[in-house]
């Protein structure tokens, strides 16, 4: 009986600790898209995962094979947390500028 159940839960989580998940991201910064910039992808350590260059709407798409939570970060230093799951998840940004510091703010 033991067996059964273990193969079953091994069967129904491990397939969510493996596929990656998509994540897509729309920046904007002063009203207007974070274009043609460079985004990193962090691990919890602070570590660079991935990077992306938005497109000319302030948008990228990235896959990471991890699942689990991440940190998003901007050439200007603004970081976000952000999670990744076998599922698409998407996210919206804006970046303001507060004490002559960045930050990202999720809409």
């Amino acid at each position: 009986m033991k067996a059964k159940l273990m193969l079953f839960l091994v069967i129904i989580i491990f397939p969510a600790l493996v596929f990656a998940g998509e994540i897509s991201c729309t920046i904007s910064k002063s009203g207007r898209p974070y274009a043609k910039q460079v985004v990193t992808i962090l691990n919890k350590k602070g570590e660079t995962i991935k990077t992306a260059t938005t497109d000319d709407f302030g948008t990228f798409t990235i896959t990471i094979t991890q699942v689990g939570a991440f940190q998003l970060k901007t050439g200007e230093g603004a970081i976000a947390d952000i999670y990744s799951s076998n599922t698409r998840i998407s996210y919206t940004f804006t970046l303001d500028q507060k004490d002559s510091k960045w930050k990202l703010n999720q809409k």
